[in-house]
Parts: C-alpha cells; structure tokens; sequence
C-alpha cells in the first residue's frame, strides 16, 4: 500500500543501528528458511488480518472510490473487482448504482465487506456479491463488461507466472470488448533504495483496535532481482506505558509484501496476456505519466 495515504506514515526521523539492523536481518534470515526470499506468506496476510484497523489506515483514500465507482457505472452492467477487501471502494460504488461482485482471498476483509453491505439500503444489496477467492484461479461462470483489480492488487502477484495466472483467469472472464482497469504503485526509486532494514520513525496515534497510544516505525528491504520490497510496520505501545496493565498488546508487528512492476513491463505483459492499452495515466483524475507519480492507473481492453 502507498505510504502517502496511511493515517501516521509521517516519517520523521531515521532511527538506524548497526545492531538492530544486523538483528532484524537476521530474524529476516530465520523466516525466510533462508536468503532467498521475504516471508511472503507473512506479507500477504498479516497486513489484512485486522479489517477496522485498514480501514482506519486508508479512511482519507478518495480519490480511487471515485475513479472506480465512475467506471463500474459506465460499464453498465455486472462488474467484478478483485481485491475487494473490506468493501471500501465497492460498497460507495453500489450505493451510487453500480452492481458489483466483490472477489477477495481474505475471510475476515470479506466478513467486513458483508456488514458494508449490510448496512446499504434494504434495495441495493442485491447488489453486492461477495465470493471468496483467488485472484488467479477464480471461477463465476459467466463473463462481464468489466473487471478490476484497486489499490494494487496486481503487486501481490509476486511473478510473472503469477501474474499471467492473474491475467489469463480476468481474459476468460470479460465479454468480448470489455475492459480491465486496474493501478499499481509507480516505482519510487528513493523509497526503494533507502537503507535496507534501517528503521524509520514515524508518529504516536491511538489504535482504532485496541484504544491504546502506540508509536510507529516501519523498515523495508527491496529484492531488485525479483522486484519484490518487504515492508515490517511496528507498533510500540506508549499509552498504557509498557509494564502497566492492558489488554493492548506492548510490542505488534506486521509485514507488508509488493512486486514492483515497471511500465514497459507491464505493457509486454499486457499485450501477450490478450489486452489492448487504451489509457494509462499517472492518477486518478487522468493526469499523463510523470516522473514523481504515485500511482499507475490502466485502462485496457480485451482484444482476442
């Protein structure tokens, strides 16, 4: 996930010791089994493990509900969105009359996504469906104007076999024309090469889980063969002090997992996987591409 949006990733200060960095990369070390990759599993699951937390993360992210709610509209039709998490986007979209069918791997963001639709007007929530699944194995049996995957979901396919996989399921599933919208990160080379394992400061904010006060720092290591970045995000509790009482854990970690796909990548790949680029824009408003984008933002079309 971008860090621009995260509710405290206001990084103040690097924090970096030469012991604490050699000790983080050793535990790394110890969960790969390992030097030959991240804990993918960890980075794929662990930052989803806690819905109202994401939630309160990405509660300032508009931008992408617009975008994508004006697309499911213009489709007309039954749309499908892979990623679909807690409902963030989908949800406003059904509200404003899109009929969406809301494809996600995690039980618990999809048990979030339910109350969102729970709480739509008794007459829009037929429509919203919400079907457990993997991104490159997912079956509905029918095919659709328009499929997408939000806030890069395509960069938890961490190979280009995966991503074929990815690819191949979303062309058997789109009508003849129909259109694959979807957007990744912009690689950021500073952020990518900033000291592996060097731990960043960032701020205190109260946790919308636990009501405790928690300090937050994150480290990060970038795989610039395989284009994969680890993030670890840690929680320090600050208030309750640690050694007092409280049901709020005093130390929580998570770890974060992303391939990073670059855009004439991402082109070739598009183009052998059966799709047609109509659009790509640097954000969410249609800007052109630029050096200092956060996001990619594609428009593609189904062509054999």
């Amino acid at each position: 996930m971008p860090t621009a949006d995260r509710e405290h990733m206001k990084q103040t200060s690097i924090e970096e010791s030469e012991g604490a960095v050699q000790s983080n990369r050793d535990q790394t070390v110890d969960e790969r089994g390992g030097d030959e990759g991240f804990d993918l599993h960890a980075g794929t699951t662990q930052f989803y493990e806690d819905p109202h937390y994401y939630d309160y993360e990405f509660k300032s992210r508009r931008e992408d509900v617009k975008y994508y709610t004006d697309r499911y509209l213009e489709a007309e039709g039954w749309c499908v969105e892979l990623g679909v998490g807690t409902g963030r986007i989908a949800a406003p979209a059904v509200r404003a009359g899109a009929k969406v069918i809301g494809v996600d791997l995690h039980e618990g963001m999809l048990r979030v996504a339910e109350e969102r639709r729970q709480r739509l007007a008794k007459a829009k929530r037929g429509s919203l469906r919400l079907v457990q699944g993997d991104m490159r194995t997912f079956e509905l049996g029918e095919t659709f104007p328009l499929i997408s995957l939000p806030f890069n979901a395509l960069q938890h396919m961490y190979t280009l076999e995966d991503a074929r996989a990815c690819l191949k399921t979303v062309h058997e599933h789109l009508q003849p024309g129909g259109l694959l919208v979807f957007d990744v990160l912009m690689p950021d080379f500073e952020y990518l090469n900033r000291p592996a394992f060097a731990r960043f400061q960032g701020v205190d904010f109260k946790h919308p889980t636990w009501g405790a006060t928690y300090n937050y720092s994150e480290q990060s290591a970038y795989d610039h063969l395989r284009q994969l970045n680890q993030v670890w995000f840690y929680y320090d509790r600050v208030d309750p002090p640690i050694g007092e009482p409280s049901e709020a854990p005093e130390h929580h970690s998570i770890q974060l997992s992303h391939r990073y796909y670059y855009p004439q990548e991402l082109a070739l790949l598009l183009e052998v996987s059966g799709f047609k680029t109509l659009h790509c824009s640097g954000d969410f408003e249609g800007g052109p591409v630029v050096e200092g984008n956060e996001s990619l933002v594609y428009i593609c079309e189904k062509v054999n």
